[in-house]
């Protein structure tokens, strides 16, 4: 058999998830399958095409349903499928990034906020040297969006040879940030924006991105329970989701960078916002470095033993930033950072690449 029909019929007859998919294959075939290649060909599949709206409208019942609690027995009644079907749709429906949740065998769709701790360990060899890339508030989507320098970042990124990238928050420019807010965009709706992150973040052999989202990220959710950073996990091989609006990650087994997306509004000095976060941290929870989103300034301050950045942007100063009198500091950032046996930090080195012209209509 094809794999192409044997990924048909595990899709839609034994109902494996998408994101499952690639490893069954893998199995069977014994070679590896990407995430996109498995899912295209199922697509394409002329079953899966005369299947495919009936399916469609069974997970747009269940989306519509699912903002109230359901059982599966309900659902069953709604859509008409068995509960093998449903189960398998809700899979789906988690995989795109749905945040569905389940209590004593009911299931509702989650459109809250919840925080929580993203910890995560890197694989430390025990090189003395760590270097990195970090990026931040690309807001794709907005018509004031710089991809073009985005990309040039990553040239540099690739030229420099760094091979991990960090993002601190607002991949997109989001949905129903404010009143007129879908004067201010390109593409509309939370599934759109991701698409386009999707075919249009820069992409370079041997670089990985790993984000957090922010809270224009964070719409999604709060329209649909729709968490963006698994959809374009899924999608992209070269793209990590470490969590909403915060992660912790261990460099070494004494190195934590934190990466982080706030809330706050912007304050009269460019130190402030950052100050005020390492005054409220406890002594043992301080990360060594420290990088903060958001606010779209440039800015490096060593306080309280912690190496702190603000991460700048990738978006061009909005008529609304101008309104409000916030300058907008494009450009990323190269860390290097000397480590002894232990991984202790000896020696923190920084580089900001600064883009000072900003370049109308850029999308």
């Amino acid at each position: 058999m094809r794999w192409q029909d044997k990924a048909t019929e595990l899709k839609l007859d034994k109902g494996v998830s998408w994101k499952n998919l690639p490893e069954e294959l893998e199995k069977i075939y014994k070679r590896p399958f990407t995430y996109d290649q498995a899912r295209n060909a199922v697509r394409r599949h002329p079953k899966y095409k005369q299947r495919n709206q009936s399916i469609e409208d069974i997970h747009s019942i269940i989306l519509d349903a699912l903002k109230k609690k359901h059982d599966i027995e309900s659902l069953t009644d709604k859509t008409g499928a068995t509960p093998r079907i449903i189960k398998a749709v809700i899979e789906d429906l988690r995989d795109e990034g749905y945040l569905i949740d389940e209590f004593d065998g009911f299931y509702k769709l989650n459109q809250n906020i919840v925080p929580k701790e993203n910890k995560v360990e890197e694989d430390w060899q025990g090189n003395k040297i760590i270097r990195f890339g970090v990026v931040s508030d690309t807001h794709l989507c907005s018509k004031w969006q710089q991809l073009t320098h985005l990309n040039t970042m990553y040239d540099i990124f690739e030229k420099e040879g760094i091979e991990t990238v960090y993002h601190a928050g607002d991949l997109t420019e989001g949905v129903n940030m404010r009143r007129g807010h879908e004067y201010e965009v390109f593409k509309h709706g939370v599934d759109a924006q991701t698409d386009y992150v999707i075919k249009n973040y820069p992409r370079r052999k041997g670089i990985v991105t790993k984000f957090i989202t922010g809270n224009h990220d964070h719409s999604g959710i709060k329209a649909a329970g729709h968490d963006i950073g698994y959809p374009i996990q899924n999608a992209r091989n070269d793209m990590i989701y470490l969590g909403m609006s915060n992660a912790k990650v261990s460099l070494t087994p004494n190195c934590v960078l934190e990466i982080n997306h706030p809330l706050d509004g912007a304050a009269y000095a460019l130190s402030y916002a950052l100050q005020k976060r390492i005054d409220a941290m406890s002594g043992g929870e301080k990360p060594n470095i420290l990088f903060d989103g958001h606010h779209h300034k440039s800015i490096y301050l060593f306080y309280r033993n912690v190496q702190a950045f603000g991460a700048a942007t990738f978006q061009s100063q909005t008529p609304w930033m101008r309104g409000k009198r916030l300058p907008a500091y494009m450009g990323g950032w190269i860390i290097e950072i000397h480590v002894d046996d232990e991984g202790s930090i000896r020696r923190c080195t920084s580089t900001f690449y600064p883009f000072y012209k900003a370049i109308e209509n850029d999308y």
